[in-house]
């Protein structure tokens, strides 16, 4: 099982994302309304991958990035947020992300990219 952790400051959104993981069987999931307390998690567990909004309040994806990157996580970091703009995705790389999927409306489609993505990137992980 992949340990992942979930950012999303929607509830709504946050539990969609955790049940689809959770349904797969490939991951542990932790899910987080705040980037503050992914943070303090991050202190305690080896996690493999986390999956963030970028527009939060109190701290955004970018701040939440830099942090994790400055705090020794160096896993797999994917930016999961609205329609991005070139600015904002060039500003999630460069603040230490590792992909940035923008939300289009179809969530089938791009939770099997970010699979994919986890699939690729991360060796530990076996198809199913």
């Amino acid at each position: 099982m992949i340990p992942l952790i979930l950012v999303d400051d929607d509830p709504d959104m946050l539990h969609l994302m955790q049940l689809t993981f959770m349904d797969s069987g490939d991951y542990e999931v932790i899910a987080c309304l705040d980037a503050r307390d992914a943070l303090e998690i991050l202190k305690h567990r080896t996690i493999s991958v986390i999956i963030s909004d970028f527009k939060m309040p109190v701290m955004s994806g970018g701040e939440f990035v830099r942090v994790a990157r400055d705090m020794g996580y160096s896993g797999l970091f994917i930016i999961y947020s609205g329609r991005g703009k070139d600015q904002l995705i060039k500003k999630a790389y460069h603040d230490g992300a590792d992909f940035y999927i923008p939300r289009s409306g179809n969530f089938n489609k791009e939770f099997a990219t970010i699979r994919k993505i986890i699939h690729d990137r991360t060796p530990s992980v076996t198809t199913s």
